[in-house]
């Protein structure tokens, strides 16, 4: 598999959290109780699986090869998709605010994760659509086959010391369960 495809699949997975995550805001719109452990399963994984994992392989490897390559990181899709990992990054930061505050009862908490949920599946949606419709067809096309098995040996340095081992196929369960829960 190719580290382009291997990002895209990655992908998937985020889409199919933002979906679980609308069907929880429904849910606590509509006036029902969801569990703690759903949502703070999701914070894990929007924190590890999204950002520590997947966006560090693309601020640590895909970027600055795209970079060397000749693509300009200021004023084009790279500096677009750093300042959108700092929104989405913002975003999660406010849902855990507001899953704290409903951890204890706290009063406009869950306010707080409807907001930052739907304002995080928005931005992260298009980002994707960018990315995959932009940014990879670009990488696609400035990056050697060497770069790109070098970039795959840097994904798997990435996933065992910042992830660390079996934790994709742990987050892949954890989103199979909650889909079950949420979407079934």
């Amino acid at each position: 598999m190719t580290v382009i495809k291997e990002l895209k699949n990655e992908h998937e997975a985020v889409l199919l959290t933002i979906r679980i995550l609308d069907q929880i805001t429904t849910r606590l719109k509509s006036g029902q109780t969801v569990e703690i452990k759903h949502l703070d399963q999701i914070l894990e994984f929007l924190t590890i699986f999204v950002d520590k994992c997947h966006h560090g392989k693309e601020e640590k490897v895909l970027f600055p090869a795209m970079e060397e390559a000749g693509i300009p990181r200021e004023g084009g899709p790279i500096s677009t998709m750093l300042y959108e990992h700092e929104q989405g990054r913002s975003f999660v930061q406010g849902l855990r605010r507001g899953v704290e505050g409903y951890r204890v009862g706290k009063e406009h908490s869950v306010t707080e994760i409807i907001e930052n949920a739907q304002k995080y599946g928005l931005l992260l949606s298009s980002h994707i659509d960018k990315e995959n419709n932009v940014l990879y067809v670009m990488a696609e096309r400035v990056l050697s086959v060497d770069k790109l098995t070098e970039m795959e040996n840097a994904f798997i340095r990435i996933e065992k010391l910042e992830i660390g081992p079996n934790k994709h196929e742990e987050f892949h369960a954890t989103l199979h369960a909650l889909k079950n829960v949420y979407l079934a």
